[in-house]
């Protein structure tokens, strides 16, 4: 019998002896309550029985429903006595009094299973390790906590907040006594989430002590289980057993992980009892004068090595302290060593998140004090898995743009528009795309909008973009906006300069652009061609008349001649009429702020113009008439 259907066996038979039980309850007069606890518990066994049959479940949880079924069981005793006839209230009162009694630990392992359940199924039944993530304030922390609370022999908890003192050891402690020791010490919470009275001068002395003690439990473990097994290797060797190989404890396999982690560093224990350091350039030094990357790194091998056989890693933060260039590595060499545990990250780190390419990747969408938490599957989307990450991770909506992160541009919206997360993500395309898939995923809060340039579009395209929250910008280059007439007026007297030199700024724009006309018209043509074979597509074709024939089709919409005299055209008349925000509009050339650092007579315009805009709000009409109205402040609808 596999160990699935022995525990399918266990909780059928212990349906049995529930239902047993509760016709006793009645029998001997127990309150209603009591009856509805045993159909309660009766119901939750008939859930996980379902469960078992339905899915290829792990060891995990097969360990874990068992020991929750045991544990259940222990408080149903009564089952034994289906035979007995009771014949007087005397007979029934003791076994009603100890039915009751048993109410408040039924109901507490109740909601125990109960959790454990819901959070399994909520995750996806733990069929790999996972990855969740979440913005402040989603939970992350008290979900370990709650893990700690909940799994307490199945899983150990590597917390956020860590106490990174190495002690030094005078001799070899007694192997049954610490690993007792580090049982007791891994169901103890070592967060921060604790407090302490101040009364009669109380301090949080403690709390640090339980704290600090935590490396000095996990080091003790591995030194006394270390010294044990050589010396069973020596006892065994001299009894003649000269064909045993050598054992590999927990602490020669931490220390050959910190090793493969760390360069031109080497650690050991040559004395059984002190981890040094050696350079090889100079004095070995003791493990505790380690960087708190590489006591950490020591630290999180110590904890995962000895974690609960077929168990529950849970880390909070699992890159403190760590180094991107190993934070990786540690945690795929872990991963590997550790293969019959499941690894549970609560991570801030995207990267980190996005490296775990085999997780299911979760996102805590909100959380509930004390134990509720929303928790959905970041399911499989045309949005890179990472930036959909950090999107979820976000409580405002989002706003799809051109360009690159830590543009001038990027800096701008993030002024003009703060109740979005702007993110810049490249193309044309990419804003429609990624806006449009974000905005079909399931079960979020906050809603995709996309902005575009609207030069290479046609008036009928825009308007069914808008559909999608995707709106087109009237201007061609973002960094264009700092150069609205307005905008300038508003700037002049900050750097102390005159209002009449913004009309020299305006003059000398026009006389580029027409300067430019042949570039400008040329540049447009070529950018409108090419988003052409972007967004088209050659119609199939069944025959190579039916190929040749869609192709000149395709290229028939091309029309170079056309595209170039009507941009001309476009922009003579704007030099003609001297159309200065028209010609801001179209004009694509980064080098116009030289022209203001020239008349302004400052080598930092763009700079001192983005910091107006950060301390002076009234500036932001100037610049908010060149976006859609669904976008300002007030307007935002959520559909």
């Amino acid at each position: 019998m596999t160990p699935k259907e022995d525990l399918i066996q266990l909780i059928t038979t212990g349906i049995e002896r529930i239902e047993i039980e509760k016709q006793i309850a009645i029998a001997v007069g127990c309150e209603q309550f009591c009856v509805e606890l045993h159909d309660n518990v009766i119901s939750h066994f008939y859930k996980v029985k379902k469960l078992l049959l339905k899915l290829e479940t792990s060891s995990n949880y097969i360990n874990q429903f068992r020991n929750e079924v045991n544990e259940s069981l222990f408080f149903f005793q009564h089952y034994v006595l289906k035979e007995y006839k009771f014949n007087s209230e005397a007979e029934k009162l003791p076994i009603k009094t100890t039915i009751e009694s048993h109410r408040t630990s039924i109901e507490e392992k109740l909601q125990s299973m109960s959790f454990n359940y819901n959070f399994f199924e909520k995750l996806g039944y733990f069929q790999k390790n996972v990855v969740a993530i979440g913005a402040n304030g989603s939970g992350k922390t008290t979900l370990s906590n709650s893990l700690k609370r909940y799994l307490p022999e199945n899983g150990v908890v590597i917390s956020a907040q860590k106490i990174l003192i190495i002690p030094t050891f005078g001799g070899i402690s007694n192997v049954n006594s610490t690993s007792q020791k580090l049982i007791s010490n891994q169901a103890v919470d070592k967060t921060l989430k604790t407090t302490y009275s101040t009364d009669d001068n109380g301090n949080a002395y403690g709390i640090l002590v339980n704290l600090g003690n935590d490396f000095k439990v996990l080091l003790d473990n591995l030194l006394a289980e270390r010294s044990a097994k050589r010396n069973m290797f020596c006892d065994n060797h001299k009894r003649g057993m000269k064909d045993e190989a050598v054992p590999v404890t927990k602490l020669d396999k931490a220390l050959d992980i910190w090793n493969s982690l760390i360069q031109h560093r080497i650690m050991k224990c040559e004395d059984g009892i002190n981890i040094t350091i050696d350079t090889k350039d100079s004095l070995d030094y003791p493990a505790y004068q380690m960087s708190d990357g590489e006591k950490v790194i020591l630290y999180y091998i110590a904890q995962v090595l000895q974690a609960p056989e077929s168990g529950f890693v849970i880390i909070d933060e699992p890159e403190m302290y760590l180094h991107k260039t190993i934070l990786q590595k540690l945690w795929d060499t872990l991963e590997k060593e550790r293969q019959d545990c499941l690894f549970v990250y609560l991570t801030h780190d995207l990267d980190f998140a996005t490296s775990r390419a085999t997780a299911n990747k979760l996102w805590i969408k909100s959380f509930t004090y004390p134990d509720k938490w929303e928790i959905e599957s970041i399911p499989e989307n045309e949005l890179p898995k990472q930036l959909l990450m950090e999107l979820l991770g976000s409580r405002n909506h989002v706003l799809f743009c051109e360009g690159e992160k830590g543009s001038i541009d990027d800096k701008i919206y993030n002024i003009l528009f703060p109740e979005f997360t702007i993110t810049p993500v490249g193309t044309c395309s990419s804003v429609i795309n990624y806006t449009k898939a974000f905005n079909k995923l399931p079960n979020i809060n906050t809603k995709a909008y996309g902005l575009i340039d609207s030069d290479h579009h046609g008036l009928s395209r825009l308007e069914a973009l808008k559909e999608d929250n995707i709106f087109s910008f009237s201007m061609t280059e973002p960094e264009n906006l700092l150069l609205d007439y307005e905008f300038l007026k508003i700037l002049a007297p900050r750097i102390f300069a005159e209002v009449n030199v913004i009309d020299l700024i305006r003059e000398d724009v026009i006389s580029l652009l027409e300067k430019d006309l042949a570039i400008q018209a040329s540049n447009f043509v070529t950018a409108k061609i090419n988003y052409h074979f972007k967004e088209s597509h050659v119609v199939k074709g069944n025959s190579l008349d039916n190929v040749e024939g869609n192709f000149r089709n395709f290229t028939s919409e091309i029309k170079i001649q056309k595209w170039y005299e009507e941009r001309v055209k476009m922009i003579k008349k704007i030099v003609t009429d001297k159309n200065y925000q028209e010609a801001l509009s179209l004009y694509n050339n980064k080098g116009l702020r030289t022209i203001a650092n020239k008349h302004f007579k400052i080598s930092d315009f763009t700079e001192r113009a983005i910091k107006l805009i950060q301390v002076d709000p009234s500036s932001h009409e100037a610049l908010l008439k060149y976006f859609p109205e669904e976008l300002k402040s007030g307007h935002i609808i959520v559909t």
